[in-house]
Formats: structure tokens, C-alpha cells, sequence
């Protein structure tokens, strides 16, 4: 008699940040468990968080970011934010199914949709004596060309990118400009980043208000970026020799 081998179920995980009503964080995993019935077999580890904020600040405070791995197609990611959980919820786990169905088909999910610059997470206003470095991570760079560190920029919904230059092996940076509001491209840097400390790199960044400041490291010479996280406190990234560190997976932006 043959048995049949039944696929392991996809792993989901939701995780709830701050304080919601119970009924909410039922909502948003049912809402994920759904959501992986429909991804297809080579969809792997459905990431759900859903964060409430209290800042009054900020006028979307419900922050979704959904992601999951694609066997064939990578990775891709989502972050939206808009004014109730259950929205937050439905918008960002409904885009990243079409991202998911796009990159299968056609490799790359094309640039962000104009409906979508509606949505961005916004920074909350915290004072610039109360800001911080709240998160610092290495990271080992993948080594890529800048059409596919492109690919990478868009499909992990990020702002910037780190990467190492095929041609080069140089630590590289991609990142998305603003054109016409909604419509976004991306840039590569090819000139040397200024030898920056923290301090300064820090200053720049709130003096030109931009969302990072890619800079070097005047100790190691390696490129690092200094970002605005959507605490209001800020995140450095540092690429690493794989000696250094284990992790090979390209920098993460909160």
C-alpha cells in the first residue's frame, strides 16, 4: 500500500508589539494562517508583527511587517502602517501575496505601487536629546551587481541596501530617491563615502533630515550607515569579514 507523504504545514509566526485588544491579535493570526494556505508549497517561515504605538506623533499607529521565504524567488518583505490593526493586518499580508505571485512570475516585483507612498511607516517626532543608537548589527555583505542588489532593495521593502560589488568586492550601497512623490528609483554609490565619526554622522543625519547617512569608518575604512528607525532612535549597520561573524544575510533596516 502507498502512503501518501503529507507537506509540512508553513511555519507562521506572529508576534504582537505593544498593547492590543485580544480580538485584534486573533484577527491578524488568523489573517496569516489564511494568508499561508494560499502562498503555494515553496513559500517558507510566514513572519507576521504587528506594533502598536502610543506616540501621538505619529498619525498611522498601527505598523504591520510581514515577510516570507520563497524557495525559487528569495525573500520578500512588507512594512505598511495605517490607523487600525485589522487594516494594518489585511494591507500588508494582501500586498506581500501579490509581491510573492509578481516575483515568481516575472522576478522582481517592480517598483513600490503609488497607492503604497500612503502607507509608509512614519518616524516618530522624539526629541534629539532623547535619541539613541537602539539597535547596531553586522553583517556580512553578499556579494552582488547592482542590478540584482537592486532587485534585493525592492523586494525587502527597504529604503537603502549594503552590499559588496561583484566586480569590485567594494562595499557598496543601493538605495530609493523620491521622484515625482510616489514613484521611487534607485541609485547606486560609486564615489567613496566621507570618513565620518558617529557624532557627526549623526548630526548630518538630522541636519539634512534624510533617513540614513552612509558613511566610513574611519577606524576600518568600511562603509556603515547610520538610520532613522521608526522610534524615533536610530540603527548602525557595519559590514564584517565572515571570520567576524556568522551571519551571511544582507543588512536589515527596522
Amino acid at each position: 500500500m502507498t502512503r501518501l507523504r503529507r507537506r509540512p504545514a508553513l511555519d507562521v509566526r506572529v508576534e504582537i508589539r505593544g498593547q492590543l485588544p485580544r480580538e485584534d491579535a486573533e484577527y491578524a493570526r488568523a489573517r496569516a494562517h489564511d494568508t499561508a494556505a494560499v502562498l503555494g508549497p515553496d513559500a517558507h517561515a510566514l513572519r507576521l508583527r504587528l506594533t502598536r504605538t502610543r506616540d501621538r506623533s505619529v498619525t498611522r499607529p498601527a505598523l504591520a511587517q510581514a515577510g516570507v521565504q520563497l524557495a525559487d524567488a528569495g525573500p520578500v518583505r512588507v512594512q505598511l502602517a495605517t490607523g487600525t490593526a485589522r487594516e494594518a493586518v489585511d494591507l500588508v499580508l494582501g500586498t506581500l501575496a501579490g509581491r510573492a505571485v509578481r516575483l515568481r512570475e516575472q522576478g522582481d516585483i517592480g517598483l513600490a505601487a503609488v497607492y503604497e507612498s500612503a502607507y509608509r511607516p512614519q518616524y516618530a517626532d522624539r526629541p534629539l536629546a532623547e535619541r539613541r543608537i537602539a539597535r547596531r548589527k553586522t553583517v556580512v555583505l553578499a556579494r552582488r551587481t547592482p542590478e540584482q542588489a537592486a532587485c534585493d532593495l525592492l523586494a525587502l521593502d527597504r529604503r537603502f541596501h549594503l552590499f559588496a560589488d561583484a566586480a569590485t568586492g567594494r562595499d557598496s550601497l543601493v538605495h530609493r530617491c523620491p521622484l515625482s512623490g510616489a514613484v521611487e528609483r534607485w541609485t547606486v554609490d560609486t564615489d567613496p563615502t566621507p570618513p565620518l565619526g558617529l557624532a557627526e554622522a549623526a548630526r548630518r543625519l538630522w541636519l539634512t533630515g534624510r533617513p540614513f547617512v552612509c558613511h566610513t569608518d574611519p577606524g576600518d575604512g568600511r562603509a556603515r550607515v547610520l538610520y532613522r528607525r521608526y522610534d524615533g532612535h536610530y540603527g548602525l549597520i557595519t559590514p564584517v569579514s565572515e571570520r567576524r561573524s556568522g551571519a551571511g544575510i544582507p543588512s536589515a533596516q527596522d
